[in-house]
Order: C-alpha cells, then structure tokens, then sequence
C-alpha cells in the first residue's frame, strides 16, 4: 500500500477541521437548547461531543502522519539531490580523465614538436649549403626556404591565442615545405609516378 503524501494528508486534516468547526456550532446551538430544556437536547450535545472527541484523536493521527510523510518526502528529495550529486560527480570524475588522457597526448606532441625543430632548421641549412655548393641560386623570396621551425611555432601560437579559429588554419607546415622546395622535390615525385 502507498503511503499518502503530505499534500494528501494535509487536505484531509483541512477537511477534519471543516468538520470539527461545523460540528462545534452545531454542538453550541445545541448546548443553548440543552440548557434551555429542549428534549433530547442534551444527548444530542453528548453524541456531538464524544464525535469531536474522536475527530480530535483522528486529528493527532493524521497530524503525526503529515510529519512521517514530510520526514519521508524530505528524505526522498535528499536521496534524488544526492543522487545529481553523484551523477555529476561521476560526469566529472570521467571528464577529468579525459582531461588528463588530453594532456598527455599535448605532452607527447610538444614533445615531438620539440624533438622536430632542430631537425627542420638542420635540413634547410644542409639544403642550402648544399644548393650554395652547387651553384644553385635561390630567388630568396620564396616563402618556408628560410625559418619554417618559426613558422611552425608561429603556427602553435596561432591556434593557442585562437587567431587561428578565427582566421582559418592556413597551410600546414608540411604544405609551405613542399611548396617552398618544390624545385628539389619534383624529381622525387616525377620517380615516384613512374
């Protein structure tokens, strides 16, 4: 069987005392009537008292009701906020792991971007030593054939500060290389059409 909520009880006991003050003027009217020697008055009076008598019991049964059912429904309203709680703490136990799977994964890229950078100025410098050695003449106007390790570190400050969510990524570092070198890179990709 359900247990009646607060609100249940609570208009039950505003019913009971609806009741218990009609009866009250009914046994006051009777009461005058008793006193003034109206046959069966006074049993009438005695019948509506011992009725408010046990209204008066019923009342202290539902009052004490009404205070099981409000210690009950604060508890069921303390259990589901505990629950919120704990679903958001979960959620949030579970974000901070990822939080920390995403660090380490920005850890091992600086990493790998650190570990790249003296190699991409040690390339250009042996590619153009060796382009001096052979008498090649570079236009110098080309753009990555000098300072592409601070072009990709510009780069990473581009999409740190957000100007490159607003301005679009660009070319990948790999892009201005390739274009910057293509006058050494096109025999290796005419070979690897053939």
């Amino acid at each position: 069987m359900d247990q009646a909520t607060s609100r249940e009880i609570g208009e039950k006991i505003a019913g009971l005392d609806r009741l218990v003050t009609s009866l009250g003027l009914e046994f006051d009217d009777v009461a005058v009537n008793a006193v003034a020697g109206v046959p069966d008055a006074a049993r009438k009076a005695a019948e509506i008292n011992l009725r408010l008598e046990r209204l008066a019991v019923d009342r202290r049964i539902l009052s004490r009701a009404l205070d099981r059912a409000h210690e009950a429904e604060a508890a069921a309203h303390e259990a589901k906020a505990e629950a919120v709680r704990q679903n958001h703490l979960d959620t949030a136990k579970s974000h901070a792991n990822g939080l920390l799977a995403a660090a380490g994964r920005i850890d091992a890229a600086i990493d790998a971007f650190a570990a790249a950078l003296p190699d991409l100025s040690e390339h250009e410098l042996a590619i153009r030593q060796h382009l001096g050695r052979a008498e090649f003449r570079l236009s110098g106007s080309v753009v990555g054939q000098m300072g592409l390790a601070v072009m990709a570190i510009d780069r990473l400050h581009r999409l740190a500060d957000g100007r490159a969510r607003l301005s679009g990524s660009g070319k990948s570092v790999a892009e201005i290389a390739s274009s910057a070198w293509a006058v050494l890179l096109a025999d290796k990709s005419e070979q690897e059409a053939a």
